[in-house]
């Protein structure tokens, strides 16, 4: 095989694993070059650790890399059971304690999204550095069923999300089982326009609570650190918080990540278990 698995566990409740494709030269000068001429090693990956091994369904490998940056310690791709994602904090969170020579120690990955510095706390928790929003939210009507929608589309650091507040599509997040159906029929209605649905809450004292539906009608278990990232932008851009409040981010199964604004970054922080 041209891969080696590295570790699985799982971050802030989510499923996650790390391979290594570190060995394979690529020649490539972007990341989206890198994973055009990695293709099938990817693909190796993903059969490897979704039908070979019986991975999770729901879980997202973090696939190191040789970077096409000099800037960078690792390039970062990632790979679901239905194919390529285009970004994942979660699975950056566990590369990142995986690729980690020690406590306190920072490794940046070069992502299709762009540059993402990876900071273990040495507590069993990363703090990711993020990409921020290159384009503000975009307001869009959406039929589903011969009824519209307003959502609004956000894309930052590699994966774009169509959100919509929960209510409005008279689901109930405290019933997290019940929103794959639902929520890819909003996915396919949406089409080309998003790859991952942002089910939100408002936000109170800095806190709020979403469920992201993505791939093959996939709930996912945690936070979500893109949909953090996302949620955090729609915030900010509402006046439900100031640049450089923070927000604590829950997903419908309990576990939180933390965000904030610091200048033209986005700071993410979770919680990280790995098993060798």
């Amino acid at each position: 095989m041209t891969h080696t698995f590295l570790a699985h566990g799982s971050s802030s409740g989510q499923p996650v694993a790390c391979a290594d494709l570190t060995s394979l030269a690529h020649g490539a000068d972007s990341m989206a070059g890198v994973r055009a001429a990695l293709g099938p090693a990817l693909e190796e990956v993903r059969a490897d650790f979704f039908v070979r091994r019986g991975g999770d369904p729901g879980a997202i490998v973090a696939v190191v890399t040789r970077p096409p940056r000099p800037d960078a310690d690792d390039g970062l791709l990632f790979v679901a059971a239905d194919g390529p994602l285009g970004g994942c904090g979660e699975a950056s969170m566990f590369a990142g304690m995986v690729r980690s020579p020690g406590d306190g120690a920072t490794v940046v990955f070069d992502t299709l999204g762009g540059l993402i510095r990876a900071t273990d706390r040495g507590d069993g928790t990363i703090t990711l550095r993020m990409p921020t929003a290159a384009q503000p939210p975009s307001t869009h009507v959406l039929g589903v069923g011969g009824r519209p929608y307003t959502v609004r589309i956000v894309s930052v650091a590699g994966n774009t999300f169509i959100a919509l507040p929960a209510a409005e599509a008279e689901l109930d997040l405290d019933r997290p089982d019940e929103l794959a159906g639902p929520g890819g029929a909003l996915l396919r209605a949406a089409g080309a326009a998003a790859g991952l649905l942002l089910l939100t809450e408002p936000v109170v004292d800095g806190r709020t609570r979403s469920a992201v539906v993505w791939g093959e009608e996939i709930v996912n278990r945690g936070p979500c650190g893109t949909g953090t990232c996302a949620r955090l932008v729609l915030a900010l851009a509402d006046g439900e918080l100031a640049a450089g409040e923070t927000l604590r981010h829950f997903s419908p199964y309990g576990e939180a990540f933390e965000a904030r604004l610091d200048g033209f970054t986005i700071l993410l922080r979770g919680g990280v278990d790995v098993s060798r």
